[in-house]
């Protein structure tokens, strides 16, 4: 996602741009998300930097310009607010924190809302701009939105190596040598091939991710509900996405039908609606994790080489503002923040 949102800022900032990834474009990490553009939510949960924080909100901002260029219902866009349940102690607390977090950081934060129609809980709060889109529709349409505007992109053909050659980019391909003025980076969590030339691809790490979706007639959720232990989005052809483990290390995509039915449990206690629905499908991805959690952006060590690495789970919802920061610095040179630069890990 990372990568297609930098060909999609540089394009149409007239850059000749050719895309080369080793699988099928519009697939990966962002083909197995679930389509969250929770920036409010995850801000708050995290008591986020203000650095990160800018760069969701202003990634929630650009997806309505995206959206109006894609094509709201192509991609499944939509802005309903995320509601954030709680019935435990724990879990009453887990809301005061966030809630508290919001207004220290200018989030927009609902508190002690009536608790909408099938919800189960004791209480929520509502982040009321936040979003989410069908991750599946956004992928192929965004590969065709950049062909149509002249992007080349080259599809399961891998990246060898990169060298930096009288002032270009080699990029070297099973299928030969390219040269180019510059070279994005923006790979998932595995380049191992790279991380000889690109230090900052030896930072990420796998964060597996499991999922499931359940069909069926039901009624419409018109929000996100992202409790502590579970999230459930409805797609606007009416299947319900309920994600996600969170399993550091792994790097394997395989199904584990326990930690499947235990997130469908944990999600019909929240909507019990759900009980009635059949299982769709189950699948799992991997996220791009670093350190300590934040992304990993701007220029790398190769001259001409720039990077956009580890978004973690908010690929979808950062990806707007990253493809426009990543374009700035390569067009313009103008630097990323440092909070986000990958010699902060060589600092310490």
């Amino acid at each position: 996602m990372a990568g297609l949102a930098c060909a999609k800022a540089l394009v149409q900032r007239v850059a000749d741009v050719t895309i080369y990834e080793a699988g099928a474009a519009g697939r990966g990490a962002l083909w197995a998300s679930g389509g969250m553009l929770a920036g409010g939510f995850e801000c708050a949960e995290a008591n986020a930097s203000q650095a990160f924080t800018k760069l969701a909100q202003r990634g929630m901002a650009l997806w309505s310009d995206w959206a109006t260029e894609l094509g709201t219902g192509n991609i499944g866009y939509r802005v309903g607010g995320v509601v954030s349940p709680a019935s435990s102690d724990d879990e009453l607390d887990w809301l005061d924190t966030m809630a508290e977090n919001a207004q220290a950081l200018g989030i927009a934060c609902r508190r002690d809302i009536d608790l909408p129609d099938g919800l189960q809980a004791r209480k929520a709060i509502c982040f009321p701009e936040d979003g989410e889109l069908d991750n599946r529709l956004l992928g192929p349409r965004l590969v065709a939105f950049l062909r149509e505007a002249g992007a080349t992109i080259h599809e399961h053909q891998s990246v060898v190596s990169l060298t930096s050659e009288n002032g270009n980019v080699c990029v070297v391909t099973p299928s030969g040598h390219h040269y180019f003025d510059a070279v994005v980076i923006a790979t998932g969590s595995d380049a191992c091939d790279l991380a000889g030339v690109e230090p900052a691809l030896k930072r990420l790490h796998p964060v597996k991710g499991q999922m499931l979706s359940l069909e069926g007639a039901g009624s419409v959720l018109p929000f996100c509900v992202r409790a502590q232990n579970a999230y459930i989005s409805q797609k606007q052809e009416g299947r319900f996405v309920i994600g996600a483990t969170s399993e550091p290390g792994l790097s394997d995509v395989q199904v584990d039908s326990t930690a499947i039915n235990a997130l469908r449990h944990r999600a019909e206690c929240w909507l019990p609606a759900l009980t009635t629905m059949r299982l769709g499908e189950s699948w799992a991805g991997l996220r791009p994790g670093t350190p300590d959690g934040q992304p990993m952006l701007g220029a790398g060590t190769l001259p001409g080489v720039f990077i956009a690495l580890g978004l973690y789970r908010n690929g979808v919802l950062l990806a707007p503002a990253v493809g426009e920061m990543i374009a700035d610095v390569v067009m313009s040179g103008i630097n990323t923040p440092l909070e986000f630069a990958s010699s902060r890990f060589e600092l310490r």
